[in-house]
């Protein structure tokens, strides 16, 4: 699916991470954005992905300003187990 759409608050760093790669890899889309739910008393993320054809290596998600393999994408906030954070993401390259 491509747009906007509603991604998991609860999940952790890593599980949201392989969450938004098999979304990527399932629809042949991008993921461009990850922000927070603005509706009140959400604790839902809300990723949105552009049509793209080609093959992406995944995505990993770590605490901002840490480091971690691959290109960095996006730097956001993001509920990770519930509770609202500050990560980056990165692609890894394909393997």
């Amino acid at each position: 699916m491509l747009g906007t759409i509603p991604a998991p608050g609860d999940l952790s760093m890593l599980d949201l991470g392989g969450y938004l790669t098999t979304k990527e890899q399932l629809n042949f889309a991008q993921l461009t954005a990850l922000t927070v739910d603005p509706a009140a008393g959400s604790t839902k993320n809300m990723a949105t992905y552009i049509d793209q054809p080609a093959q992406l290596g995944a995505i990993t998600i770590v605490a901002k300003g840490a480091s971690s393999d691959g290109t960095k994408i996006l730097s956001t906030t993001a509920f990770i187990s519930g509770t609202k954070t500050d990560i980056d993401l990165y692609r890894l390259p394909l393997a």
